[in-house]
């Protein structure tokens, strides 16, 4: 492999120039730089076995080398090993304490283990070395937003797009932060930049983009999918006010919607695949939608998309239910997303299954699990936590039409947030939901959500404790 220039991107993935990173780092001995390069590089490409081993020998030739120390660290991490992770890092910081990086990968580390407060300290010592390390204040924020400290993290928000206005993650932050707070009209504006963030677009928004007027008449539009499920089937509440206002729609998205969305009737231009072309219509993002039709006023938020189950697939978990028990019937889903090991922020929402079985006890019910790709023996110690049988429905996941029939006949869906509370607020709305902290966006600060109003929300502690939201599950459920 060639050395890395100065002025080339850094092989430690940091986007920063290789002379404004660790090529800095001149009191590192010469004669390890090549190797120690060649491991940064294989690192940042995803062959961690191979930098592993790369460290590991620089370290052997030079025991005090801090780049090597750190990153064994790093490889630590993505193993799952905080507790060697975070001695490493230390470790690294002793014997260098002025590459800024060394700081916000311990901070980011700090914040995975549950301890934000001493993770904010990290970040902020980052910016201290160097306050032009814009990803930091992105960090920093997203620290305080857990810890339900929102005013300081939309400050450390502005304050990086203050200093780099072209800062797209830090944008798409601020819009979260501002929508979780029910600053609607700020939040959609910096939602716009998502597409930027997500790398979807290379192109800012554009700032003379006009709003939907009044009336759509004569306008083809075609909803284009560039989010995940639960997010397009969040969206499409808007669609219905497309409609009246006169436009005519098409589809571009996940084909498994196509059946359920050719029901409603809204689609008169037809349905297609995500990259199917659409010649002489009018493409719209599907996040875009608040923001051209103005929805600011939280309290007239449009309600979820109605969606109709198929007659036959109904009848045929109607008899399936009615053989395995009495009602109410209630679904569950205590796990959703993706545990990410390493720096990515982690989008994982879980409740131990006992712990949730512990708050269902006592009260009757036919227990359903929808739990999408259940781990072995949860169903298990979620029925003996409850102390009553759980019918193992997670297979429905495996098609949408199916879920959706069987949704439609339960009495209530107690779960955390994935995609399938959007099928179930679309043929029911009877549901209890599990709110992680912090909270994604739509379901805000508040007692209650201003997108789901009729839903009960049971948050989780800022100290990541499930106690008291449990608590008042089971006294909700108590009072019927």
């Amino acid at each position: 492999m060639s050395t890395v220039r100065r002025n080339e991107p850094c092989p430690c993935g940091s986007g920063r120039r290789y002379k404004d990173c660790h090529g800095k780092l001149d009191a590192e001995p010469a004669n390890s730089d090549a190797l120690l390069q060649r491991a940064l590089a294989a690192h940042q490409q995803g062959r961690v076995d191979e930098a592993e081993r790369a460290y590991r020998e620089v370290l052997a030739a030079d025991a005090g080398n801090a780049v090597a120390t750190h990153y064994l660290g790093l490889v630590a991490w993505q193993r799952g090993d905080l507790d060697e992770a975070e001695s490493r890092m230390r470790a690294s910081l002793a014997l260098n304490s002025s590459i800024p990086d060394f700081h916000n990968n311990l901070g980011l580390l700090l914040r995975d283990r549950g301890r934000g407060a001493e993770g904010v300290e990290e970040f902020r010592a980052t910016l201290r070395i160097d306050a032009g390390w814009t990803e930091a204040y992105s960090n920093l924020g997203l620290t305080l937003e857990a810890l339900g400290r929102w005013d300081e993290a939309v400050a450390a928000y502005r304050e990086a797009i203050a200093r780099v206005p072209a800062f797209a993650v830090a944008r798409q932050n601020l819009a979260r932060t501002y929508l979780v707070r029910g600053e609607l009209a700020q939040g959609w504006d910096e939602y716009r930049w998502r597409l930027v963030a997500q790398g979807e677009s290379a192109r800012a928004p554009d700032r003379e983009a006009l709003r939907f007027p009044l009336s759509l008449a004569g306008r083809d539009l075609v909803l284009m999918t560039e989010q995940g499920l639960g997010d397009v089937l969040f969206f499409l509440r808007f669609a219905p006010e497309l409609v009246r206002r006169g436009a005519r729609l098409a589809f571009r998205g996940d084909a498994r919607l196509h059946p359920m969305l050719a029901r409603t009737g809204l689609f008169a231009l037809g349905m297609g695949a995500p990259d199917a072309p659409a010649p002489g219509l009018e493409a719209i993002p599907f996040g875009d939608l608040p923001w051209l039709l103005e929805m600011n006023d939280a309290a007239k938020a449009p309600a979820s998309l109605r969606l109709a189950p198929e007659p036959q697939r109904v009848a045929r978990m109607r008899e399936l239910l009615e053989a395995q028990g009495a009602r109410p019937r209630v679904a569950l889903t205590w796990r959703a997303g993706v545990k990410s090991p390493g720096p990515t922020k982690t989008q994982l929402k879980e409740i131990e299954p006992a712990m949730l079985g512990a708050a269902l006890r006592g009260h009757r019910a036919t227990w359903i699990s929808v739990q999408r790709f259940p781990r072995e023996g949860e169903r298990e110690k979620l029925s003996a936590s409850i102390g009553a049988p759980v019918l193992d429905m997670s297979a429905a996941n495996a098609d949408l039409e199916d879920m959706l029939a069987l949704l439609s006949l339960v009495d209530s869906y107690i779960a955390v947030s994935n995609a399938n509370i959007y099928l179930c607020a679309g043929v029911s709305g009877a549901m209890r939901i599990l709110v992680p902290n912090p909270p994604e966006w739509r379901w805000g600060l508040a007692a209650r959500s201003p997108w789901f109003p009729e839903v009960p929300l049971y948050r989780q502690g800022l100290d990541g404790d499930w106690s008291a939201a449990l608590a008042k599950l089971a006294a909700d459920l108590a009072r019927g």
